[in-house]
């Protein structure tokens, strides 16, 4: 009778174990998977250079700029910019 008891309380830990788990995996789903930092820079310098890389981070329209970084800018610069094109210029300049 002892072991079937202690089967039972074995059988039982490990469904707690086992919903415990599935309740850290839902929560950890449903969580965004990027966090968004925007910064914006007052005393930027002039940049130069190309365009090195476009991406959509959630709903937001993104160009790489190469060493300077992400930069968030609207629908219409997103598609009229290619990669390669050079650094445009309402980015160029910024804080001055």
């Amino acid at each position: 009778m002892t072991t079937l008891l202690k089967l039972e309380n074995q059988l039982t830990i490990a469904n707690i174990i086992l919903l415990v788990s599935l309740a850290i995996n839902i929560t950890t789903f449903n969580r965004p998977a990027h966090t968004v930092v925007i910064y914006k820079a007052d005393n930027a310098v002039s940049l130069h250079g190309k365009v090195t890389g476009k991406s959509m981070v959630g709903k937001l329209y993104t160009i790489d700029c190469g060493e300077y970084g992400k930069f968030i800018v609207t629908k219409e610069q997103y598609y009229s910019i290619n990669v390669g094109d050079d650094i445009p210029n309402y980015l160029k300049g910024r804080g001055q």
